[in-house]
């Protein structure tokens, strides 16, 4: 088949849905798939138009980034009449919603993955997703052939907005890391935590700051917090770390080698998130074994638990993420071994191999059934 995947950030930008489109263009390439993956240029990129992992990447110039988050595109020339399937990776965006004009329109089947929902605090934030939703995600998923969610909460928040096509639900994948004994080089002997994502409010940075500087020193029992990634919040980041270099360490981005390592070594790895779909990172953890401190947003705390290899704890609740860390350190050891085998057994089943081919049974029902 000849593929599109359309996601508005690609490589070299960093996110959980880059990785997922990556990978995913990845695995269907092995399978003999070819595959296009249609972004904006940002941020902007020397190459307009290059291959990775098997994958042609076309990144189209972008006029302006509305709200820092939605940049401005023109399709152009760009023809999605040349795949078999176009499969989008959101609803909102100006590039999304013109790729599904556009294919609907010649009839290319489309496929829809929402990856996640996000949150406003303000009335007049929460009024402008309400809007943009209504306009914009709903007309979305209404050109759509099929849609998939990561997991079945958003079948049914989507229910709740009014969607009336039942998802299907399949999961993001992750691909495990190798193994090696690339130790990041500020990295000292001192067990420590983990926070590895990006730097954001929606991630839920601070609160894990406000947590460890709540959590006594006695209390640590010699462990420190690193911090590895990159986000508009890097100055917070970098302010409290070098006000607590020896509890603190904050590393920037790290590679997949050093990623591995880091995940291979740490005590627990600990996301605050505030909003969230389904993190890769949060299985890559797993597959290693690491226990997992997950805030319980949209279900994935009691995801963790359930599944037997961490602990939850309330979404923007500094306490209640203190106690969440205190309970791993103070973990025995055959709860931390049961934690570990029990991540192992779930996380096998989100290996990319697996997750690609039911993408593809999807891709295969909605070609068999265009006209």
């Amino acid at each position: 088949m000849n593929i599109l995947l359309v996601h508005v950030w690609f490589w070299p930008h960093v996110g959980g849905g880059d990785r997922h489109v990556e990978l995913l263009g990845k695995e269907l390439v092995a399978r003999g798939h070819n595959v296009t993956v249609w972004c904006a240029d940002v941020p902007r990129h020397d190459e307009r138009e290059f291959t990775r992992h098997g994958v042609k990447v076309v990144r189209i110039p972008a006029s302006r980034v509305l709200g820092g988050v939605d940049p401005v595109v023109s399709l152009g020339d760009l023809d999605p009449g040349e795949f078999d399937v176009v499969h989008l990776h959101d609803t909102l965006p100006i590039l999304i919603r013109s790729v599904a004009k556009k294919a609907s329109r010649i009839g290319v089947p489309i496929v829809t993955t929402y990856h996640n929902d996000y949150v406003k605090k303000t009335l007049s934030g929460k009024f402008i997703k309400w809007l943009r939703w209504q306009i914009q995600g709903k007309h979305t998923l209404g050109l759509s052939d099929k849609i998939i969610v990561l997991r079945p909460y958003f079948s049914r928040l989507l229910a709740s907005k009014g969607i009336r096509k039942e998802p299907l639900v399949v999961p993001t994948g992750f691909e495990p890391p190798e193994k090696t004994d690339s130790r990041p080089h500020d990295v000292s002997e001192a067990p420590f935590f983990l926070f590895l994502s990006r730097l954001t409010e929606q991630k839920g940075v601070d609160i894990l700051l406000q947590a460890w500087d709540q959590l006594a020193e006695g209390k640590r029992s010699g462990h420190k917090l690193i911090l590895a990634g990159d986000g508009p919040m890097r100055k917070h980041v970098e302010t409290a770390a070098g006000s607590d270099p020896e509890s603190i360490l904050y590393l920037g981005l790290v590679d997949e080698e050093e990623k591995s390592w880091l995940l291979r070594n740490a005590t627990g790895l600990i996301l605050p998130s505030r909003y969230e779909g389904l993190p890769a990172i949060l299985l890559e953890a797993a597959w290693e074994g690491l226990p997992v401190a997950m805030s319980n947003v949209n279900g994935l705390g009691n995801f963790t638990e359930e599944s037997g290899f961490g602990v939850s704890f309330t979404p923007n609740d500094v306490d209640s993420c203190t106690k969440a860390i205190s309970e791993i350190i103070n973990a025995k050891p055959e709860r931390k071994h049961d934690w570990a085998e029990s991540g192992r057994v779930i996380a096998a089943t989100y290996l990319w191999p697996e997750v690609a081919s039911r993408i593809e049974d999807i891709y295969e029902s909605v070609v068999r059934h265009t006209p």
